[in-house]
């Protein structure tokens, strides 16, 4: 009878802990942040380029994006198509002391080949993250139309 006992005690801390752990990944905010530029004021990201502006090639992509978002100075930039076929890429460059958590303005020239099976594709700003730890990922979406 003492086995059941001592049994059921440690099955029911097991369950305890489990819901504990459990419960506070819940409530925890997410840090893998994936948006849209138009979706929030609070963005780490500033941009001269909004929802559904029409670009050609070369695009000059031009902003603020905050410090923490540059490793050595800068992060990259791709256009992607609606097929996921990546249509060019480019590196945004900080333009001033990037170790900050301030916003810190950047500039990329970005040249791509259309799509000729559709005129929309997004463009996507990837926080840098040389540490390969995915919950470190960032990334900010922008619809476009290509000319």
């Amino acid at each position: 009878m003492k086995k059941i006992i001592i049994l059921i005690i440690i099955l029911v801390l097991i369950i305890i802990t489990f819901l504990v752990f459990d419960f506070g990944r819940k409530n925890s905010a997410p840090l893998n942040t994936e948006v849209n530029a138009s979706t929030t004021s609070s963005l780490p990201i500033e941009l001269n380029i909004k929802d559904e502006q029409e670009i050609s090639s070369p695009v000059k992509i031009e902003g603020k994006a905050r410090g923490y978002w540059f490793f050595e100075g800068s992060f990259p930039i791709k256009l992607v198509s609606t097929n996921n076929e990546v249509l060019g890429t480019a590196i945004a460059q900080a333009e001033g002391d990037w170790m900050t958590v301030d916003f810190v303005n950047f500039t990329a020239n970005l040249e791509y080949t259309k799509s000729t099976s559709t005129s929309r594709a997004l463009l996507i700003l990837s926080k840098d993250n040389p540490s390969d730890n995915r919950e470190l990922d960032q990334e900010v979406y922008i619809p476009v139309i290509l000319k």
